[in-house]
Formats: C-alpha cells, sequence, structure tokens
C-alpha cells in the first residue's frame, strides 16, 4: 500500500484553515483571493508597459528607453506593493494604514484666534485713594488676576482732629470692682456711637498718622483685600477656608471665612454702598443674608459643630457694622434677628460656648461681647440684661487679682461668698495669652477706666511675654487680641508693642506670586484649623487697627 502523499504546509501567517465551502484567506484579509497557481514552473518576465500606439506624456521630456524604464519600475514598485500586502498580517496592514492617515493629520494647521483679554498691573502707593487706569492708557501685563477696583467719589470732609470728643458715660458703665478707679476718672471715654467712624474715607489717613501707622501698614491692606476679593466665589458670594488658594484650613467653614473678609473690607471703610470693594461686600452679603434662618442664626452648611456659635457671633458683629456704617433699614431687621437669637444661646454663667444655653468659655464669649458692644455702636437695642451676665461670667474665669483670665470653669456654682468665688477663680484655665487678652478687652468695653490696676498689670504681663515674631512660632490670634487692648490703653504700652507691629507684619506678607497679598499659616498656632483666608484675615484686622475702631478713650494718644 502506498503511502498517503505529502501533504504541503500552510504558509505562515494563513489566516484561517481551509476547509469545504471556505475561503481561502491570504495576507490575513478576507476580501482578496487566492492567486491561481502558475501552469508553468518556469518564472514569467516582468509585463511591459503597452507604448504602443500611443505616446507617453513622458515622451516629451525623456527619450523613448528613459519613458520605458519609468513605466517598468512603476509596475515593479506597485506589484512589490500588493505582494507585500497579501504576505502581511491583518495587523500590520492596519497599523500602516492608521500611521499614514495620522501623518496626514498631522500635515494639517488649525487656527484659532486667541481670545483678547485685558492685564492691569496694579501698584498700591501711600495714598488711601486708588484711581482706576485712563482709558487709551497702556497696561502692563502682571501674572495675577487683580480685583477690578471702582473709582468712587466722595463728599466727606477730611477729619481735622482725629482724637474724638470726649463724652462721659453713665456711672454705671463703670466696673465697680476693687483697685478700679472713681468713676470720675473715666470722664475721658469716648462715645461708644463713635467708634465707628475713623473708617470714613475722610479720618483713615489723619489716624493712621496720630497712632502711629504707616504708609506699608496702608500698603498693605489694600493689597490683603485684593487677595481676598480674588478669592470670593463670584456665584455664591462667599469665601472658603479650604480654598482655592493654598494652604486651606482642615475643615471648611464658609460662615466664618465669609464673615471675617467682610469684618476685613468693612474695617477699611468698604461697604455695600461705599469703597473700591463695593461690589464684593454687596455679594457677600447678598450670600450670608440668605443663610440667615428664621431664628435669627446664621448657618452655612457644611461647618463643624463647635464652629457654630463662633461664626454666628462672627457674623453679627459684621452686620452690626454694616447697619451702623450704612443706616441701610435693610440690615436693621437681619442684624436685630442675630442679636435675639445670641441673646437666647447666652448660657447661664453669662459665657457663650459650642451649644445654646451651655456654660460659656472665653474664647467663645469675646466674640459675643463684639457682637453686642458693636450693636451699641450702631444704635442697634438689646436687653442690658446681657452685659450684666456677661460681667457676672468675667469675675469667674479672672485670676491674678483680674489681670489674667483663664479659658472656663467645668462647673460654675457660685454661692456668693468670697472665698468661694476665690477657689472658682483658681480653677479657671488654661490661661493664655489670646483668652487674657479677650478678658481684659472685654473689661475695657463694660467700662473698665484706662488707668485700673488690673488692665495695666495684665497688659504689662502680655507685653513681657509675648513679642510678634514671624519666623518663630506664631499666635496671630492671641496678637490681634492684644493689639486691641494696648490700642484702647494708649501711651508708652501702645507705642512699645506698635513699633514692632507696624514693621513686622507688613513685612512677612507674601509680596509674589499666586498668595501676594496673604499671610502664609505655616506654624502659627490655629493655622492648620484656619488656614490661609484666617491668617490674612487677622493680620488684616491688625493692621487696621488704627482707624478701626476709635480709642475707647480719648486720652489714649
Amino acid at each position: 500500500m502506498k503511502p498517503p502523499p505529502h501533504q504541503p504546509v500552510p504558509p505562515p501567517g494563513d489566516g484561517m484553515p481551509q476547509g469545504p465551502g471556505r475561503r481561502p484567506l491570504v495576507g490575513g484579509l478576507p476580501w482578496e483571493q487566492a492567486a491561481p497557481p502558475p501552469s508553468s514552473s518556469r518564472p514569467q518576465p516582468a509585463r511591459q508597459p503597452a507604448t504602443v500606439g500611443r505616446k507617453h506624456w513622458l515622451s516629451n521630456y525623456l527619450g523613448d528607453e528613459d519613458v520605458a524604464a519609468v513605466l517598468e519600475w512603476r509596475a515593479n514598485a506597485w506589484a512589490r506593493a500588493k505582494a507585500w500586502v497579501r504576505e502581511s498580517p491583518a495587523l500590520a496592514v492596519s497599523l500602516a494604514a492608521h500611521l499614514v492617515v495620522l501623518l496626514a493629520l498631522a500635515l494639517f494647521i488649525v487656527r484659532a484666534e486667541r481670545d483678547k483679554t485685558i492685564s492691569l498691573d496694579m501698584t498700591f502707593t501711600p495714598a488711601t485713594e486708588v484711581e482706576a487706569p485712563q482709558p487709551g492708557e497702556d497696561l502692563a501685563p502682571v501674572t495675577l488676576e487683580e480685583a477690578k477696583p471702582e473709582e468712587v467719589k466722595t463728599e466727606q470732609p477730611a477729619v481735622e482732629d482725629p482724637a474724638p470728643e470726649p463724652e462721659p458715660p453713665p456711672p454705671a458703665a463703670v466696673a465697680d470692682a476693687p483697685g478700679a478707679e472713681p468713676v470720675e476718672a473715666a470722664s475721658q471715654a469716648t462715645a461708644i456711637t463713635t467708634l465707628l467712624d475713623g473708617r470714613n474715607e475722610g479720618s483713615q489717613a489723619k489716624l493712621v498718622k496720630a497712632f502711629g501707622g504707616s504708609d506699608a501698614t496702608q500698603a498693605s491692606v489694600a493689597r490683603a483685600l485684593g487677595w481676598l476679593a480674588r478669592h470670593q466665589d463670584k456665584k455664591t458670594g462667599l469665601w472658603s477656608i479650604q480654598g482655592p488658594y493654598l494652604d486651606g484650613g482642615s475643615q471648611e467653614n464658609q460662615l466664618a471665612a465669609t464673615a471675617m473678609a467682610l469684618l476685613a473690607f468693612q474695617g477699611a471703610g468698604h461697604t455695600t454702598t461705599a469703597g473700591q470693594y463695593r461690589t464684593a461686600v454687596k455679594k457677600g452679603w447678598k450670600g450670608l443674608l440668605a443663610k440667615q434662618q428664621p431664628d435669627g442664626q446664621f448657618d452655612v452648611e457644611p461647618m463643624p459643630s463647635h464652629h457654630s456659635l463662633y461664626s454666628h457671633a462672627q457674623a453679627t458683629i459684621a452686620i452690626c457694622e454694616l447697619y451702623g456704617m450704612t443706616k441701610d433699614a435693610a440690615y436693621l431687621e437681619p442684624a436685630q434677628r442675630a442679636l435675639a437669637f445670641a441673646t437666647r444661646a447666652q448660657g447661664p454663667n453669662g459665657g457663650w460656648r459650642y451649644e445654646p444655653g451651655k456654660p460659656g468659655d472665653m474664647s467663645v464669649t469675646g466674640w459675643y461681647i463684639m457682637a453686642f458692644k458693636s450693636a451699641e455702636m450702631a444704635g442697634i437695642e438689646f436687653p442690658t440684661a446681657t452685659l450684666e451676665g456677661i460681667g457676672r461670667f468675667l469675675d469667674t474665669v479672672a485670676v491674678d487679682d483680674g489681670k489674667r483670665f483663664g479659658y472656663r470653669l467645668e462647673a460654675v456654682t457660685d454661692s456668693g461668698d468670697d472665698d468661694d468665688r476665690e477657689a472658682l477663680n483658681r480653677q479657671a484655665g488654661p490661661v493664655t495669652a489670646a483668652v487674657t487678652a479677650e478678658g481684659l478687652l472685654a473689661r475695657q468695653y463694660l467700662g473698665c477706666p484706662r488707668r485700673d490696676p488690673r488692665l495695666i498689670g495684665g497688659v504689662e504681663l502680655l507685653l513681657e511675654a509675648n513679642r510678634i515674631d514671624f519666623a518663630g512660632q506664631k499666635d496671630v490670634y492671641a496678637w490681634y487680641y492684644i493689639t486691641q487692648v494696648v490700642h484702647h490703653l494708649g501711651g508708652e504700652p501702645w507705642d512699645r508693642w506698635n513699633s514692632v507691629m507696624r514693621d513686622a507684619v507688613p513685612e512677612a506678607q507674601v509680596q509674589r506670586g499666586r498668595e501676594a497679598g496673604s499671610w502664609d499659616p505655616a506654624l502659627d498656632k490655629w493655622g492648620p484649623w484656619g488656614g490661609r483666608l484666617y491668617m490674612t484675615c487677622f493680620c488684616t484686622f491688625m493692621l487696621e487697627v488704627y482707624y478701626r475702631h476709635l480709642p475707647l478713650h480719648a486720652d489714649a494718644q
């Protein structure tokens, strides 16, 4: 029996096996037909180009032999290309085809005209007014988008005498405490309703000069407000603790961020109707008032629960200031409702803490003291018992004969006995620079005479232990309160503190780059939580101290 004839092995790359009813695949391409086998084993000569009977157009330029050679080369090249396609895998052919298409597309250039933008180069000068550029004036480009200024004209006359006229307060306003001066010594106290007058455009320059500020402090405030304006959410009008700037805080609190930003603008005289940034202020208040609840509380979620009353106090200060500065009736009712909520939230010991009605601590209570005193500055009425409760609270947390203050008491049970009160005072703590300065400021606003030994002794302790130093451990929260206390006290302690503050704070401000105008929160005691916006607002508050609130005593300078 003969062995079966030898079966040829399919050539490599044959796409699919041969079978009945199956068309062979050549070169991996299903649409190609297999070439018929040659009828003879002899090689077939290449097909000569057909040139008989007509001339090729190349004959006009080349001889007949050269034309034949060109045509033969073209025919052979086409044959080689077809053979390569038949012998190549489908994937290689597909990749080659796509490569050709991509190369062809790369040759096309689509020209699009870029949008024309105008860049403004803003520089801050010692003057208090910022003029907008004139039409047609060349503008140098800058890397940062600065807030667009609005030119504001005013007929407000300049203040001839930066020190307000003294007006004696009612006797009940002076604290009756051991070591306090007689009531007559408070005759130089400034009327509370005039404390916001220094923010007027005609007053700032004279007050800066009178109380030891400088062109550098004013320029620094202007840069800070520009940074704040750039980071306002243009849709909601609110600000954020967490960004979109670098080094945001760890927890979002748009209520506190917006209140602090508005306080910074208003501290420099910008309101909803006046000032370079009146548009930003108006948007901020539109967004914030939309978040005020029917019971009067400001509430912007998300927000940590223990920030709620802190933030409401800050917003209450701001709305009372706004009404006091504008006398716009549209802001009176929101201010009254905010104060009513604050009154209901006061704790049994006269202070405030994280939840309404709970025994208070010095840190939260400090903000509510300023809320109610801002209401007084604006001429808004509220129950006088509120301030009386604050006075009692201060007595429970005062230590070291009233020169310092502790944060809070774990339990408040005052029997009225002096020995019990002393025991409670020893328990108040922790005692820090920030809460001590808050307590002393509260005493000042409640009528403590300027030469009260508790006040003078407390200020000396603060100045001995604290110095503004941005190269070391920072605590702008404490520096902010110390700045206010010493400004109201005046005299040599103010000169000593201000001589450092007026230079150190502007020098620490970021001068270039994306965050120009802000302050870096790194190494600050509360920087990780408050972030760059918190740091910037508190530094701005310090530099606005010369006119933000007039001194409580007209003889403070």
